[in-house]
């Protein structure tokens, strides 16, 4: 068993490591989706990539709670119920929802996607399942638990309803891109992005741990620079795109 000392050690090297990727992907555009190449490797079919890339944070993080040593209190199930919902979703559900016929992503990509979820799953899995001490039940009514939960369902929402809008905008068949209009797209280019932010900075309060501000923190570092990546990339294929909106926070950036 790691003590959490080391535990928090490598926690903070793999914080460091975020930062470093962030530096990289400021640089670097991620070359899968809208931005896609085959200067990276081979290329495999998107849906089948996405299950594989996702399946540690669902397959991992679910037996290392259950069966792990902490005590499992009502808190602890709360925070496990938020975390599959989203990957359950992710894992399962999205890959069949979305267009994707036809489409490809590098196997590279997909490996290091594997890995990150690999190691984010075992860490806040592992902190939750046996570090966590079992949580008192008073954390419920805790603010940083009510202001979390909050965060976390009103992301979860936010991601889902631009993935609706996203879908839609191509009929069966259809694979040009088109300018997402409604909703929270009157202000961003990116609100997928934002909800899913917003739900992992809800799922680091709830926590209050350094497992969960890291794959907060991952997550800014992640999908900033993408959304910055998407949001040239509207501008620069669609004349009209409207000026007025930011990448992927309203009013800000």
């Amino acid at each position: 068993m790691l003590s959490q000392t080391v535990f928090d050690w490598a926690i903070l090297g793999w914080i460091i490591l975020g930062v470093l990727t962030f530096i990289l992907l400021s640089k670097i555009v991620a070359p899968f989706g809208r931005h896609t190449t085959n200067k990276y490797g081979p290329l495999v079919p998107n849906r089948w990539a996405w299950i594989f890339m996702e399946s540690p944070s669902l397959f991992l993080f679910g037996p290392l709670v259950i069966w792990g040593a902490a005590a499992k209190s009502t808190v602890i199930w709360v925070i496990f119920a938020c975390w599959m919902l989203h990957y359950i979703h992710r894992t399962l559900i999205f890959p069949f929802r979305i267009r994707s016929k036809g489409k490809k992503m590098p196997l590279l990509i997909a490996v290091f996607a594997f890995f990150f979820q690999l190691i984010n799953g075992f860490i806040n899995g592992y902190s939750l399942g046996t570090l966590s001490q079992g949580y008192e039940e008073n954390w419920l009514l805790d603010p940083r638990f009510i202001i979390g939960i909050l965060f976390f369902l009103t992301g979860f929402v936010i991601n889902q309803a631009a993935d609706k809008t996203l879908i839609a905008l191509r009929k069966p068949g259809e694979t040009d891109y088109k300018i997402p209009k409604g909703g929270l797209y009157e202000w961003i280019s990116c609100p997928n992005f934002f909800g899913e932010m917003l739900e992992w900075a809800g799922f680091a309060l709830m926590c209050w741990n350094l497992a969960g501000l890291s794959f907060a923190v991952w997550t800014f570092f992640n999908l900033l620079p993408r959304a910055k990546a998407h949001h040239l990339w509207y501008k620069e294929k669609f004349p009209e795109y409207p000026p007025k909106r930011k990448a992927v926070i309203p009013g800000i950036y």
